[in-house]
């Protein structure tokens, strides 16, 4: 190919207007394909940059005897020591995570510090760029990323600087570089061990109870193999044995504790971890694989669109071709400037394709959840680039080889754009299948969307959009905090103060307590410790008995409520039955609560134990007017009793609604590709639509002599892409309707939606079918029959 094809394949795309119509469902299709390949590649290098990451294991646990157990990328402190004794030439380092709030000259800002052994930098390989490289052996000084350090001190070099937490100064003493996003370590905000402000108070640490990150360098050639064992039989010796015997013939295999190891390479992609609490900072290596396959399936709807052009423009320049023939070009010629044509298209597409990406790239990384800087690497936009330019070649075969083959006498006769009926066939099957993965994607985002919605907005069994959350800093029992919660009560506008451990629809804190049952058996029931107004400032009334009322409950009373699945679970006939029991020496049972829903729609309610307790971490305001204007007053309030830290203020209902951010997040995934799916498909439809009025032409101007009106035309017309869309649109939704059953089974509460999703999926498609082909069936309608008889 010469420079001269190239230039004329230019011209002739600025020519034909219809072409930048396919040429943008090109650019979009392969947009989306750099994304969700970038994101696929992503995901499967986390942690590669990391120095001897396929040497280095990372230390899991499951605590059995817990309701819900399940597996946390953390482990007692103490296993450190075991790993270094059983494996000669190993090496450890460990990390734990701290909520503070520092200031930071007169800005007061939350931080996560992640307080680290001294030799966290050198045991990852992460880079010092300024200040000492020892700085974590050193007291009271902190270690910051580079972006970390701009983001603090913007303007200004971080180096040296002092930042207090609770009243301590610390400084500055090293800047390493960043690491990317696609890492399960932090290394943001780094502090060598140590005893500070705040864990000054606290009792010396018991390293078989204190849960830390713990990282296990092998030794060169050195295998895994027994070392979750190893460790596991060192916590039931050390730790597990404390618990009570009987609680091991309740849990499986006997095991209070089970320890595991999986590499720092295959960490992002552990099933254990994907299924626990913190599985959102994980990833599901079928989904991945899933966006890879999405990619290739938005690659090959936008590639189809693009063949299908290509065989309605050969079409139409059968005659330029015969008379190019005629003058005495060579096939070898005609065959290598449809091929330079194809190459612009696609050099035009892949540019306009990275431009797209580039401005999507944002709102992607938002939608994934994940901090994507640098996910477009030049290496993958180069790849992405030769894939485009592959498609264009073999979308260019096709009228070169046409180009090939065809004689000059049977061009300049009209006879060689005849679509052979196999052709015709695919290109109808091909656009059929649009209108199925559009339609298929359509329904699975609706569904997905509306179990998101009712889940978030189902009856937790109390009104929570009058409350505020509030977690004052320090001991619940301290002056400080006692004093602030009695300022809170007096704040003009809010009806009460109750306290609590654990808010209502978060699943974070565990207690645990064995109560006797009634044929004397142990059963673990799970605790919430609450005020005395809890109840009634959350107006959850007694299905028995009565609730704690503060006139007459107090934490000496020992006064106990429990859920109607407790009283079943410690061998009461009825829930009623239970009222008035005494439970040993935790106390008696004053009544019967309602469910509350602790947990999401994924998990059956549970059984529930409530105990007083005034002096908890987390207080309920409730109010009586404007919310907004009383957490101002709040915020206020907080600056005065607690200045040296940020305020930590939320409603009730936000809890719910953050239940539930996979899913929406997955919706709106779901949304985006549905919307590039049915652009691809009306991008087609389109396309295939000018085909079949070229196709037709004399076909329709043969109806209009004799006696064929418009509307006769455009039933005509509209016949094939309802055929089309119809069967493309019930493939669809027999492959929706089990992606749904599927994302649904695992809630035990679904959305009342039927088979809603699937009928306004369907419609959607018709209606955007329809509106892709309306230019064409209109220019049907108005076409002369001298005009198409000399064609």
């Amino acid at each position: 190919m010469k420079l001269t094809d190239f230039r004329v394949g230019w011209r002739l795309l600025l020519k034909e207007k219809g072409a930048w119509v396919v040429l943008a469902g090109l650019a979009v299709g392969l947009a989306a394909c750099f994304l969700l390949l970038g994101f696929v590649r992503y995901c499967y290098t986390y942690n590669d940059h990391l120095a001897d990451s396929a040497r280095i294991v990372v230390v899991k646990e499951k605590r059995n005897m817990l309701p819900r157990p399940d597996w946390r990328p953390r482990a007692p402190a103490a296993l450190g020591a075991v790993a270094l004794a059983a494996s000669p030439g190993a090496a450890i380092t460990r990390a734990r995570s701290v909520e503070v709030a520092a200031r930071i000259q007169e800005r007061l800002a939350p931080l996560t510090l992640r307080v680290v052994d001294p030799n966290y930098l050198s045991f990852f390989g992460l880079k010092t760029v300024a200040g000492d490289p020892s700085a974590l052996s050193r007291p009271a000084a902190l270690v910051l990323s580079q972006s970390m350090a701009k983001s603090l001190f913007p303007g200004n070099s971080a180096l040296g600087a002092v930042v207090r937490i609770s009243g301590a100064a610390f400084e500055v003493r090293a800047i390493i570089e960043d690491v990317p996003g696609n890492t399960t370590i932090a290394a943001d905000i780094l502090l060598g061990h140590g005893s500070y402000p705040w864990n000054v108070d606290s009792k010396p640490a018991d390293e078989w109870n204190k849960a830390v990150a713990l990282y296990i360098k092998l030794a060169p050639g050195a295998g895994r193999a027994g070392l979750s064992k190893l460790l596991e039989e060192a916590v039931a010796r050390n730790r597990d044995a404390r618990f009570p015997a009987a609680w091991r013939t309740k849990v499986q295999n006997g095991r209070l504790t089970e320890i595991a190891v999986v590499g720092l390479s295959e960490m992002y992609f552990d099933e254990d971890l994907l299924n626990s609490r913190g599985g959102e900072n994980y990833g599901s290596r079928a989904a991945v694989l899933g966006l890879a396959a999405l990619a290739g399936i938005i690659l090959l709807l936008a590639g189809v669109n693009y063949i299908n052009m290509v065989a309605v423009q050969c079409g139409q320049r059968q005659r330029e071709i015969g008379i190019r023939l005629a003058l005495g070009a060579s096939r070898a010629h005609l065959a290598r400037q449809f091929m330079a044509e194809s190459m612009v298209v696609g050099a035009v597409a892949s540019a306009g394709a990275m431009v797209l990406a580039w401005l999507a790239a944002p709102l992607f990384a938002e939608l994934v959840n994940r901090p994507l800087a640098g996910m477009l690497a030049p290496s993958l936009l180069a790849g992405a680039v030769a894939c485009a330019l592959l498609l264009a070649a073999v979308a260019g075969l096709y009228p070169a080889l046409l180009a090939m083959r065809m004689s000059a006498r049977a061009a300049l006769q009209g006879r060689a754009g005849a679509d052979a009926p196999r052709a015709l066939l695919t290109r109808r099957i091909l656009s059929g299948v649009q209108f199925a993965v559009a339609g298929a994607l359509c329904a699975v985002t609706l569904a997905v969307g509306w179990q998101a919605k009712y889940a978030s907005s189902v009856n937790p069994g109390f009104d929570p959009a009058p409350i505020l959350l509030v977690s004052p800093p320090g001991k619940p029992e301290s002056a400080a905090a006692r004093a602030f919660r009695a300022d809170l009560a007096r704040i003009d506008g809010v009806q009460g103060v109750a306290g609590m451990s654990e808010a209502v629809g978060r699943d974070d804190t565990t207690i645990v307590s064995s109560i006797r049952r009634q044929d004397g058996s142990l059963a673990a029931i799970e605790i919430k410790e609450v005020g005395a107004s809890f109840f009634e400032l959350y107006r959850i009334a007694a299905l028995h008995g009565r609730l704690f009322q503060p006139s007459r409950d107090r934490a000496e009373s020992k006064s106990l409520v429990l859920n109607a699945l407790a009283a079943r679970e410690l061998g009461f006939d009825t829930a009623a039955a239970a009222v008035g029991a005494q439970l040993g020496d935790q106390g008696v049972v004053i009544g019967i609560a309602p469910e509350l829903r602790y947990r999401t729609l994924r998990q059956s309610p549970e059984p529930m134990m409530y105990q007083l307790d005034e002096d908890q971490p987390l207080l309920a305001v409730v109010t009586r007017r404007d919310r907004v204007a009383v957490e101002q007053q709040i915020a206020a309030l907080w600056a005065r009793h607690f200045p040296d830290d940020v305020a930590r203020i939320e409603s009730a209902a936000s809890i719910f609604e953050d239940n539930y951010r996979q899913e929406r997040r997955l919706g709106k995934i779901l949304a985006a590709a549905s919307v590039v799916a049915i652009v691809l498909a009306a991008f087609g439809v389109y396309v295939l639509a000018a085909f079949s009025v070229q196709r037709r032409a004399r076909e329709i101007v043969l109806r209009k002599i004799h006696g064929a009106t418009a509307a006769n035309i455009a039933r005509m017309m509209s016949r094939e892409l309802a055929i089309l869309a119809g069967c493309g649109g019930l493939a669809g939704m027999i492959v929706a309707w089990f992606a749904i059953e599927s994302y649904l089974a695992p809630f035990v509460e679904r959305a009342p939606m039927g088979h809603i999703p699937l009928v306004l999926s369907m419609l959607c498609v018709l209606l955007v079918g329809f509106a892709a082909t309306a230019r064409h069936t209109v220019r049907a309608m108005r076409m002369l029959p001298a005009d198409a008889l000399r064609s």
